[in-house]
């Protein structure tokens, strides 16, 4: 090697201390293309700590932005396998990292990175960057969702910069060199970048760089670190926000007086009896409330004074965001129905995002958790959403989605006024449990084609003593982040630790809803009436029963939801309409009987073919013969019949109308 490749090798790799900073750089050019990187340079790792194995990426010269080389991600139909690590020296809680490197990402392709918060990989994401295949770049955490949108060119070398302040927590992201949005968040360090080829991914990555500088402190200084409780929300939304200040000096903080600003109001609180130790935080919930207006207006949290004194370093005592909060449409009930399973290690995920969804937009979402293959299953609303993977949210009936994205689909459903309004009404009978529900349905704007109405009860706050209702979770011991406190329970979570919500009991008629439910050219003002009867399982909880309208259009969409407790309802009254004849929930008009769930643990559900009329026998008899269960009614279409004292084995069904039997059989487990 000659002495100018030695002096170019020494130059690439070049780690400096000056004024205590550390800066690092690679363009990949000094290495044999074809090579795996982690091998070639020791200063990157890969995910599994195996250079030259799987999860190594190799060095290409097929496109570089400078030079001759690069590397290059492809992805396999699944992700992976490469999957890269560029350690930053150490886990940083203070001070600022400024990273850049160039990215060229393929026509129609994706591509993703993402910011690890500690050293040992896994233990926590700052965010994750994913560049999807149309040009749009998401910066999102699981703490905080969504922390900034931008777009981004595709077949095309540019320049993408993050610059970390980790002591204000101010993320900047650039790209070539352009400032394209700050955000703040709630993971305060930062450890090392990952960059993973995930299914459809396809890029380059070319001159990696970054500069650490260490903080440098004097002796009395307050940071204004985080603004909580405004982001997000929507116009008219009221709230009271909490700011957090951190110590960057040498002194104890022993008090604090903070101001937030926004829209021509101040709101003040002064703070005493604080002993913030050095790199300490403190959080102040202020004592005023704020209404989130509709327009563009800036919020400012700035802190006034410490320990009685102006701080020695005013630039960063104040912490700015600009919201611009969109306006709710009115009477609009956006509903996010998820697939998940007591079996799915992931979808605790789920259970959280809907949970922080309901948190930050009460009554203007409906969650519902579609169970499948656990004790909690309905089978025709399983069946219907025909969910591939799990955790799957689909809100408002668009596209199946992570739960992650629950937010920003909400978002762009919760705008659109809906062209139907649905009001709930009810007769229960709690001595047999049925339940006789109207959904009135008045239409704001004409419309014509076969749109649908359903019916669903959703259950709260449910448990089980049963091993099926343990979750199974995979967020246990921290290592795949935090998720709502599921990364310090066990994996399995044991049921008795176990309180489910938004599980989705039965739909009615069916998933698709009760097709042409309404006159086939609608105007505007035109009113409808849809009446369903359910019998509630002895098993649920009828305080804990929400009962969710659902109008569906003609392009398979949720127009509209309505939402109400049993009680609500029944206070509305019930109002006489047209019967929905369908609530056999079955999915066949030649299909007579259908059992669910099949095996069963606790409960029995014997759905009839709503052309079987008038009076109907009903005989239940274990493998022996004997006959343990009969009812002799007129048609009910919904019969549920609680299982649980009866002995594990096989039962045949025999269900006679007229001169016709059917037969079916259950496994009770």
């Amino acid at each position: 090697m000659t002495m100018k490749s030695l002096l170019f090798l020494f130059c690439s790799l070049f780690i400096s201390i000056i004024s205590n900073s550390q800066t690092f750089t690679d363009n990949f050019d000094t290495y044999t293309s074809g090579a795996y990187l982690a091998q070639s340079n020791s200063s990157w790792k890969t995910w599994s700590n195996s250079p030259g194995g799987a999860d190594d990426v190799k060095i290409t010269n097929t496109k570089a932005h400078s030079g001759a080389n690069s590397i290059y991600f492809q992805a396999a139909s699944a992700g992976g396998p490469s999957d890269i690590v560029l350690p930053f020296g150490s886990q940083y809680t203070s001070g600022t990292l400024n990273y850049s490197m160039w990215m060229f990402v393929d026509n129609g392709k994706k591509a993703y990175f993402n910011f690890q918060e500690q050293t040992t990989l896994g233990k926590g994401w700052s965010f994750d960057a994913n560049f999807d295949s149309l040009g749009n770049l998401g910066f999102i955490n699981t703490l905080d969702g969504s922390l900034l949108s931008l777009n981004y060119s595709q077949s095309q070398w540019f320049k993408i910069g993050v610059n970390v302040d980790l002591n204000t927590n101010t993320w900047e992201v650039f790209i070539n060199d352009v400032s394209k949005g700050v955000f703040q968040n709630s993971y305060r360090s930062v450890s090392s970048i990952d960059i993973y080829d995930m299914a459809g991914c396809s890029f380059y990555i070319d001159d990696v760089t970054y500069t650490y500088t260490p903080l440098a402190t004097t002796s009395l200084d307050a940071s204004l670190t985080f603004i909580d409780k405004v982001q997000g929300l929507l116009a008219t939304q009221v709230t009271t926000p909490t700011v957090e200040i951190r110590n960057l000096g040498s002194q104890v903080i022993t008090s604090a007086n903070v101001q937030v600003s926004y829209n021509g109001n101040n709101i003040t609180k002064n703070v005493t009896g604080l002993a913030i130790p050095a790199l300490g935080t403190y959080t102040i919930t202020m004592d005023n409330s704020i209404t989130i207006a509709s327009g563009i207006h800036t919020l400012t949290a700035t802190v006034l004074k410490v320990n009685g004194l102006t701080d020695n370093n005013a630039t960063n005592n104040s912490k700015s965001m600009v919201l611009n909060p969109i306006v709710p449409a009115a009477n609009k009930l956006v509903i996010a129905e998820e697939a998940t399973g007591t079996w799915c290690g992931w979808c605790p995920r789920g259970t959280v995002f809907l949970k922080n969804m309901d948190l930050k937009y009460p009554g203007l979402i409906q969650g519902i958790a579609v169970h499948n293959n656990d004790p909690m299953m309905d089978t025709a609303y399983n069946k219907g959403f025909g969910a591939s993977s799990f955790p799957t949210v689909r809100v408002d009936r668009l596209t199946g989605i992570d739960p992650s994205g629950i937010e920003a689909d909400f978002m762009k459903r919760v705008v659109l006024a809906p062209k139907s309004n649905i009001k709930n009404g009810a007769t229960y009978n709690s001595s047999n449990g049925e339940l006789k529900v109207s959904l009135s349905t008045k239409f704001n704007q004409a419309v014509s084609g076969n749109y649908k109405i359903a019916c669903v009860l959703v259950e709260d706050s449910v448990t089980g003593t049963a091993s099926t209702f343990n979750q199974s979770n995979y967020y246990a011991g921290g290592a795949k982040g935090v998720m709502g406190g599921f990364e310090i329970l066990p994996n399995p979570v044991p049921a008795a630790q176990m309180v489910y919500d938004h599980v989705g009991r039965i739909i009615s008629p069916s998933f698709a809803g009760y097709p042409n439910a309404f006159a086939t050219t609608v105007n505007a003002g035109d009113s409808f009436v849809h009446n369903f009867i359910f019998t509630l399982n002895a098993a649920w909880n009828p305080s804990k029963i929400h009962i969710v309208g659902m109008v569906i259009d003609a392009s398979g969409l949720t127009d509209n939801g309505s939402v109400s407790k049993i009680s609500e309802a029944v206070q509305n009254g019930f109002i006489s309409g047209k019967v929905v004849s369908g609530i056999s929930l079955l999915d066949a008009p030649d299909v007579a009987v259908l059992l669910y769930p099949n095996p069963s643990t606790a409960q029995i559900n014997i759905l009839l073919n709503g052309n079987i009329s008038g009076k109907t026998e009903i005989n239940i008899l274990d493998v022996s013969g004997k006959l343990i269960y009969t009812s002799n009614q007129n048609t009910s279409h919904n019969l549920t019949i609680d299982t649980r004292e009866w002995n594990a084995g096989m039962y045949l069904v025999q269900v006679r109308n007229g001169n016709m039997t059917y037969n079916s059989k259950f496994i009770k487990q």
